[in-house]
């Protein structure tokens, strides 16, 4: 189908285990699969090589590299573990969906899963920070007419006063990478754990 949402490409049936299949058998989502894992890990590296020449830290790969690390859990990790690629999730919109809510309900439910508990607490924290933050540069930047546009220090002073500390301009940036990357580190540990383990 050319409908997007209605995209199904799904792994092998689990009782072929991690044979390598024909094309319509699951085969497609097994190249699928390999280039996905190569063309995400070469970014990684392209992304630590501009930072390495631009003279910066390697916070953008190292960021992305843990969005790469949760879906090589998802996709090769805990499939090789439970023996069989069909553990693996199917592309596409809604059986991604599907797969979503059937894994979480398969194995112990995911709603009473510590590490999902505390991975979706990094989430919405996350948001709830980032969130902030954007109100309040939108605010600073996009004065009454007739008042200038405030200045950083506007913005700790209110943070200061509003929760009794500010990270700064810097800082919550920095606070927000923070909880992002432990939201997708705890997201991969939380379901490589479900089926092998929990």
């Amino acid at each position: 189908t050319m409908n997007p949402w209605l995209i199904d490409i799904q792994p092998p049936a689990v009782e072929n285990g991690l044979s390598i299949m024909p094309l319509r058998e699951g085969g497609y989502w097994q190249w699928i699969t390999v280039c996905a894992v190569i063309a995400f890990s070469s970014w990684v590296m392209r992304q630590a090589e501009i930072s390495r020449k631009l003279g910066m830290s390697y916070h953008v790969p190292i960021a992305f590299a843990v969005a790469v690390f949760a879906y090589v859990t998802l996709n090769v990790i805990r499939p090789v573990w439970m023996g069989a690629w069909g553990h693996a999730f199917p592309y596409g919109i809604f059986s991604h969906l599907d797969w979503v809510s059937y894994v979480g309900y398969s194995y112990s439910n995911f709603h009473f899963n510590p590490i999902h508990m505390l991975a979706i607490t990094f989430f919405f924290t996350n948001t709830l920070a980032l969130a902030l933050h954007g109100g309040l540069v939108l605010s600073a930047v996009n004065p009454t007419r007739g008042t200038d546009v405030k200045t950083p220090e506007y913005e700790d002073t209110y943070f200061r006063d509003f929760i009794g500390y500010s990270v700064g301009t810097l800082g919550i940036h920095r606070v927000g990478l923070f909880l992002a990357l432990n939201a997708g580190f705890w997201s991969a540990i939380c379901i490589v754990i479900s089926g092998p383990i929990y």
